[in-house]
């Protein structure tokens, strides 16, 4: 579940932005969302955390389309984001409790590598 990091082919606006946010969209199969947020509550998150990534949203649907997960992890910057997805993707936590929890649960996944306006909230 560890994607590509934008190179040094990304446009400028973006490398020079400081914080990036990573926004993905989860579409699962019915009846599965509790299963995928136990093991992001006790395995996901604390593996995040530990390699320096912040959770700035979580959100998951209850009306319109169903079995839809939303979460917006934050990095201090496009270094931040491949060291950090590097870390997490070989952490054997990750690797040994985490992706077998939640493997075969999802049905779709979009990705979006999100800037922020100056004037957007930045979490702490």
């Amino acid at each position: 579940m560890v994607g590509d990091v934008p190179d040094e082919g990304t446009p400028e606006f973006i490398r020079k932005n400081k914080m990036v946010f990573d926004y993905r969209q989860y579409t699962f199969k019915p009846g599965s969302i509790p299963t995928y947020m136990a093991a992001v509550e006790e395995v996901g998150v604390p593996v995040r955390k530990r390699h320096g990534v912040k959770l700035a949203g979580w959100y998951y649907s209850e009306l319109g389309d169903l079995n839809q997960v939303a979460h917006i992890w934050a990095y201090n910057d496009l270094k931040h984001l491949k060291e950090a997805k590097d870390a997490v993707a070989s952490d054997p936590e990750w690797t040994g409790s985490y992706v077998p929890r939640v493997s075969g649960l999802l049905v779709a996944q979009n990705t979006y590598l999100m800037n922020t306006s100056e004037f957007g909230p930045v979490p702490k």
